[in-house]
């Protein structure tokens, strides 16, 4: 077999035409045990909604047969045909790989895949797959009004109707005369591209945020935030950021773009409008909810489904200190507004030291205060470059040179589990790159870890999304000593402005910041749909037993209530999935929801799959 890259572009095609016939033939017969064979046994396959409706990652022939035996007739796929040119790349282990899209079909949608083809690991040395995976594209029906299959309205006859365009927007915002089918709880980067997702399809949605404006979450934050990962992995879906951007976007030029973005996709937004409750009806399978809008009016809806988005942060987490109520001066969160507090030659206590309070702690600095960050426990820290690129290298790569949904599904086809083997050698390397910066720290009293499996700053976010620093310049102020480090303790009490740690010693202050993050998403749904829902839908966020995120973007313990979040790159890649779920339902075709079992290796090979 002619190696993958000395291979000529047709000779490319041959190879990688063979496989999907391969693949495509074995699926017609059933044979799953023949199908597992065109894939390493180290192999993974990842399946977003195509077979069940579901996110799945297996690994290894016997979980791959095993799923296809209990799950391809769900929606049995055929069509396979080949997208553009193969190509040459490379992942983990596997130093020259054969690479390409693919397209097939189901009865309900059309799919898209991507496969990273090996030599082979079986005696025919044919190629296999080290990674496959099966992604759900489009529901049949419901295309996405873009592009060819934009919006085309007869201007023959629209030019002798008496509403216009502005009129019919008008009107479609109020919801005076009919619900929205979906309700999204939240204005913020998660909100407006799942709202942007469902409106495409033809749902009728709308978005509810208690701020007065839309990007408020991050005008109102501290000056000088700006976002730690650069540009080309943060695009909105549809409108994308233009091309004279920075590579790192300032917070007021992003709050004014979610603005601009939802004026554009014509979405429909009640500001200063307070969710203050709701029920779900599972006889008429809705919701009822309670809205208190702008101008303090009730207003009660019947949406079909809720989608919460709240980021990953959800609400405040301010610690129980004794004897707070005795300080003097100002105490807040680091979600809160501090620009217009006057902290010149003053004191500062930052309690946390994630990245909120790095970041806080370094604009406190800047203005004249004299810092201290309080340090309870390790944290992961990595420079901005080179380390903490290197887990989206591959949009830095492709940025420019191919379409965006593209890379997404490229990085889509790479699974938790196997992310997670791969952070070992990438945090190591992170280390290395960064030990000067680390000893630094270290020399300064700073706590520093690279994880309890040496996974390293991205699985800690894709974990707790806590616990790291992509240092943006205050690590070098805790190495000169600009910012000073109390590291290892936590606050016992505090006496007006005397505030005491548990190893005894004393401190002044004359303003305490909460760098402390946020409680769990399973909290904010607490208080916005009470006990009994929020325990139905159980944690959110984090890596659960099927090494996907725990109720995030896909369907939760609760019918009818999706959860959306993360970062920019997570809310965009996985809205599509939650949109395509939400009309499915609405259409009829969705089955109810099938309670997974847990896989019985889990617990005993999560270490080796960490590890290896």
């Amino acid at each position: 077999m002619t190696e993958f890259n000395r291979a000529t572009p047709a000779e490319r095609l041959q190879i990688a035409s063979r496989w999907l016939d391969a693949l495509a033939a074995m699926l017609g017969r059933r044979d799953f045990a023949g199908v597992a064979g065109l894939i390493h046994t180290d192999g993974y396959w990842r399946d977003l909604l195509t077979f069940g409706w579901e996110f799945v990652n297996r690994h290894g022939h016997a979980e791959i047969a095993g799923w296809l035996g209990e799950n391809f007739e769900t929606n049995p796929a055929t069509n396979f045909r080949i997208e553009g040119e193969p190509f040459v790349g490379a992942l983990g282990e596997h130093k020259v790989t054969l690479e390409f899209f693919y397209a097939f079909d189901t009865a309900v949608a059309s799919g898209r895949g991507f496969v990273r083809l090996v030599p082979g690991s079986s005696e025919s040395g044919n190629p296999q797959a080290f990674t496959i995976l099966t992604a759900m594209k489009e529901l049949k029906g419901a295309p996405e009004r873009v592009g060819r299959q934009r919006f085309r309205d007869d201007v023959s006859v629209s030019a002798f109707e008496r509403e216009n365009w502005l009129d019919r927007r008008r009107a479609a915002a109020d919801f005076s005369t009919r619900d929205p089918e979906v309700l999204v709880i939240g204005g913020g980067q998660s909100g407006l591209m799942a709202a942007a997702r469902l409106q495409q399809i033809g749902v009728r949605t709308l978005i509810v945020d208690k701020s007065k404006r839309l990007g408020d979450i991050w005008r109102k934050r501290y000056r000088s935030l700006k976002l730690h990962n650069e540009i080309c992995m943060n695009h909105f879906p549809y409108l994308h950021f233009p091309e004279n951007w920075p590579v790192y976007i300032p917070k007021d030029k992003l709050a004014d773009w979610f603005e601009f973005y939802a004026t554009s996709m014509e979405l429909n937004v009640w500001m200063e409008t307070t969710f203050l409750g709701g029920a779900y009806d599972d006889a008429a399978r809705h919701w009822i909810v309670r809205l208190q809008l702008c101008d303090g009016s009730i207003r009660e809806m019947r949406p079909r489904h809720l989608v919460m988005a709240l980021g990953v942060s959800g609400i405040p987490n301010v610690p129980d200190i004794e004897g707070i109520e005795t300080f003097r001066g100002p105490v807040f969160h680091s979600s809160g507004e501090s620009d217009d507090l006057a902290v010149k030659n003053k004191s500062v206590l930052v309690v946390g030291a994630g990245t909120s309070a790095h970041d806080i702690a370094q604009d406190m600095y800047l203005r004249g205060a004299n810092v201290t960050m309080l340090q309870r426990s390790p944290v992961t820290v990595v420079s901005l470059e080179p380390s903490s690129v290197r887990p989206y290298e591959i949009y830095r790569r492709n940025e420019g040179i191919r379409p965006l949904n593209d890379t997404d599904l490229m990085a889509s086809s790479i699974p938790y589990s196997l992310t997670m083997r791969l952070h070992v050698g990438l945090a190591r390397q992170m280390t290395q790159d960064d030990a000067e910066l680390l000893s630094g720290l270290q020399k300064a009293g700073f706590l520093v870890d690279n994880y309890d499996d040496e996974t390293g700053y991205f699985i800690k976010l894709l974990r707790y999304q806590a616990g790291y620093y992509l240092d943006v310049g205050c690590s070098r102020l805790i190495i000169d000593g600009k910012i000073k480090i109390r590291a290892g303790t936590e606050i016992a009490r505090i006496n007006g402005d005397e505030i005491l740690l548990k190893d005894g010693t004393p401190l002044h202050a004359d303003v305490i910041v909460f760098g402390t993050g946020y409680r769990p998403l399973q909290d904010a749904v607490r208080n916005l749909l009470g006990d009994e829902i929020a325990d139905r839908v159980g944690p959110i966020w984090g890596i659960d037993d099927d090494y996907e995120l725990c109720a995030m973007y896909g369907r939760t313990g609760q019918e009818g209530f999706f959860v959306n979040g993360g970062g920019f790159m997570g809310a965009r890649v996985y809205s599509p999935y939650t949109a395509m779920l939400i009309k499915a339902d609405l259409m009829g075709i969705l089955p109810r929801r099938r309670k997974k079992p847990p896989r019985a290796d889990h617990t005993a090979n999560k270490l080796e799959h960490a590890h290896r």
